[in-house]
């Protein structure tokens, strides 16, 4: 049985479209939760028993109304030197905001990968744009 004292790596989505955007999520401004009022990627934390790919999908679902249809772990450079980085799972999305269901947060929105809001938090901002970077480029 796993120690609830020990904090497990959090899962992040990110979620992309053709016209290379990212779905972003506005955190609830409330006391007692990390980063209120920044732009983040969707996910969470495991509940127990929960492998992180089902905690992507979960999270997903419950915070945006996504289903994906393919999702992969893709490994990121830690932003903190000697820090275990979270899971970050990628899928591409061919969707509309107007499809989005907010389930959580303040509201969601699909942001250009060249124009990031403010504010963000620094890590999560590093593995956006670590991940923008791979992504193969649109053809003219």
């Amino acid at each position: 049985m796993p120690d609830p004292q020990v904090k497990t790596r959090g899962c992040f989505a990110f979620v992309t479209t053709p016209r290379r955007e990212v779905l972003l999520q506005l955190r609830d401004d409330k006391p007692g939760i990390a980063w209120p009022g920044h732009w983040s990627m969707p996910g969470g934390g495991a509940e127990p028993g929960e492998t992180p790919h089902g905690t992507i999908l979960r999270e997903l679902r419950e915070e945006t109304g996504i289903v994906p249809e393919a999702i992969d772990e893709v490994a990121v450079t830690a932003y903190e030197k000697d820090k275990t980085p979270p899971h970050v799972f990628i899928t591409l999305w061919n969707g509309a905001e107007n499809e989005l269901v907010l389930g959580e947060g303040q509201e969601l929105r699909l942001f250009p990968l060249s124009t990031l809001p403010e504010p963000m938090p620094p890590h999560v901002r590093h593995y956006v744009e670590q991940l923008a970077r791979h992504l193969i480029s649109p053809t003219p």
